[in-house]
């Protein structure tokens, strides 16, 4: 189970499947199926959607010996093109995102850890 970390109208998804790799780690695109949504919505609930982890609770190993671990595991949404669902990006973004090219996913956050 994941925390929706924009402003796309779901709260809560739960992960089906990861592509292109066998290990979750930030910036790894996933499908996932909406659970709870907020009152007004364009989503709806079980629905499919296509997602980036932005953030993880397990610990991520720096080139310079440090670790970060974040609290709660999170995602952002996409819509069929690839393209952000929300405009708004909410709470911390890990800085591994730059090596996955999600440049414009760090632009919309105010705070890159």
């Amino acid at each position: 189970m994941l925390i929706v970390a924009d402003n796309s109208g779901a709260k809560l998804v739960q992960c089906i499947r990861l592509y292109k790799s066998r290990k979750a780690a930030a910036g790894s695109l996933i499908l996932v199926a909406i659970k709870e949504i907020k009152a007004q919505s364009k989503i709806k609930k079980g629905e499919l959607y296509k997602g980036v982890i932005v953030r993880l609770s397990t610990k991520i190993a720096r080139s310079n010996g440090n670790y970060i671990k974040a609290s709660e595991n999170a995602v952002v949404l996409l819509n069929s093109k690839s393209e952000f669902f929300g405009t708004r990006l909410n709470g911390p973004i890990t800085n591994e995102l730059r090596k996955k090219k999600h440049l414009k996913m760090l632009s919309l956050t105010t705070f890159i850890v």
